[in-house]
């Protein structure tokens, strides 16, 4: 083999201890060289994607606990090929993330869900809704977010308080002070600020205390099976009961049974999100799901509920 070929392969294997754990060495193998491909097949197709309509609005829906209605959804995307191949977002994602161009994605998801809301905007069931948006880390850095986000609400003539805006702690780890004072001005504008996925990695109660958010969204590691189950039920009941006293309503995410449904609505969640209640769908079929607003588990087939 050239002495080239070898140097890349090792180059290649070398690039790949900065994303994983390692003891300091790897070795190299072909499923890296494929990935690579992949990799740049993604990056090379995505901003034609983006204008042939290919990457798509889903939704998923919110509903609240007490009487079981939607009051909103979360945006996520969905890469659809014109072929009717799916590219997971698991797949697509951490590569525009790795390469700088989250913000476009992010951009484009943000401007379809307020162009949503404008449609909906004088339904009689779909006008109340909320719909969030996340952001991710890097979208601080290529964007003016306070900007971005005020132009997006004027553009469309929507209500701010309408857009969710869901951040994790990660984005305010390099610029903490500069973070904060960017959602409070969003927040001030009539903004709704939630805090997405709690609980899970360094989440610290400092982050609670330091951004006056409306939201806190439940990471949904707390809703699966370990061995220490009655553990992950006190924190997550603590949880619950401290956001309650801070003002501000829990969403639960990853709730897929009938049995946790009844476990939260006891602990004193207020909304859940998950496959109990809606899959991601587009937008055609969660308008046909929820005509009237109330939630039926997902099992029940659409005929039904007319």
């Amino acid at each position: 083999m050239p002495i080239s070929v070898l140097c890349d392969r090792a180059f290649l294997a070398a690039s790949v201890l900065k994303t994983q754990e390692s003891n300091g060495f790897v070795w190299y193998s072909d499923h890296m060289m494929s990935d690579k491909i992949r990799d740049r097949a993604v990056l090379s197709r995505f901003s034609d994607a983006l204008g042939r309509g290919e990457v798509q609005l889903y939704l998923q829906a919110q509903v609240g606990a007490g009487d079981r209605h939607v009051i909103g959804a979360e945006a996520l995307s969905r890469w659809v090929c014109e072929d009717g191949r799916v590219i997971p977002p698991a797949v697509f994602i951490p590569i525009l993330e790795e390469h700088g161009k989250i913000w476009q994605l992010d951009y484009h998801i943000w401007e379809m869900a307020c162009r949503l809301l404008k449609s909906w905007k004088d339904d009689p069931v779909f006008g109340s809704y909320r719909i969030s948006v996340n952001i991710s880390v890097k979208d601080i850095y290529y964007l003016d977010l306070y900007e971005v986000f005020t132009h997006l609400v004027e553009e469309y003539k929507i209500d701010p308080g309408h857009l969710e805006l869901e951040i994790t702690e990660t984005v305010f780890m390099d610029k903490p002070k500069e973070a904060i004072a960017l959602i409070q001005r969003l927040k001030e504008y009539g903004f709704t600020i939630a805090i997405d996925d709690f609980g899970s990695g360094y989440s610290s109660l400092s982050f609670l205390k330091d951004i006056q958010a409306d939201i806190l969204k439940i990471d949904m590691e707390f809703l699966r099976k370990t061995e220490h189950q009655e553990r992950s039920r006190i924190i997550l009941r603590s949880i619950v009961a401290l956001a309650r006293e801070l003002g501000m309503p829990t969403v639960v995410e990853g709730v897929e049974t009938s049995q946790q449904v009844r476990d939260l609505t006891q602990i004193g969640c207020d909304i859940f999100q998950g496959f109990y209640y809606s899959r991601p769908v587009p937008v055609a079929d969660f308008e046909e799901r929820f005509p009237d607003g109330l939630a039926r588990p997902w099992s029940e087939p659409v005929q039904a509920e007319k």
